[in-house]
């Protein structure tokens, strides 16, 4: 678990020549950064006089900010254990029109459950884009360009895991399949860049002053 090791294990290993961690697992420790600093933009508003009106409003954008840190942190690795599963299926033997038949089956399953980790990646990582547009006018705005870096820290690990989502479903055969999960991620690209670009924005007329 990478979580509970030195952060350059986790850099060291993405750079050697191993396929994990990947870009899942990288979009998704990303995501979880930009989560991370909403965490920070909220813990420096609650319980500040001056932000007295927003403190229940920020409590619970605090709370979620914090389960969308954990959650996305968690998909590090299952990103991990995800492609170990396809990896594991890719070397069945295939010796025989049985042994094919189970490997290709086995590689399905595989292949979609690949799939449904960066979509969970997505998904979180658009509601922390959201998040940030909350505290765009709700956090203290001496932290307004971490809440601008949040942003786009949860928008870069949405379009990252969007290519793994894509390339996947270039293998799957389940056409009910790839049309529901581009159907989702096409939406969650949709909302989340125009999220992104109305927190980027504010972000840029606040600094402006």
């Amino acid at each position: 678990m990478y979580l509970d090791q030195p952060l350059r294990n986790f850099l060291e290993d993405t750079a050697s020549k191993t396929p994990t961690p990947g870009g899942g697992s990288v979009a998704a420790l990303v995501g979880s950064l930009g989560a991370a600093l909403l965490c920070m933009v909220g813990n420096f508003t609650s319980g500040k006089p001056k932000f007295e009106k927003v403190e229940r409003e920020i409590r619970e954008i605090l709370k979620e900010a914090d389960k969308l840190k954990e959650e996305l942190s968690g998909l590090i690795q299952k990103d991990i254990e995800a492609y170990a599963r396809f990896s594991q299926a890719s070397r069945m033997p295939k010796d025989t029109s049985e042994l094919k038949e189970k490997r290709r089956q086995a590689l399905q399953i595989a292949l979609k459950d690949a799939t449904q980790v960066p979509l969970s990646t997505a998904k979180l990582a658009l509601r922390s884009i959201e998040l940030a547009q909350l505290l765009l006018s709700r956090g203290n705005p001496n932290l307004i360009t971490d809440v601008g870096v949040g942003a786009l820290l949860a928008d870069a690990a949405l379009q990252s895991v969007a290519l793994n989502v894509q390339i996947n479903l270039g293998y799957i055969k389940d056409e009910e399949f790839k049309r529901r999960a581009n159907s989702a991620l096409s939406s969650m690209l949709s909302q989340g860049q125009e999220t992104k670009d109305k927190v980027m924005k504010g972000v840029r007329e606040k600094l402006a002053g």
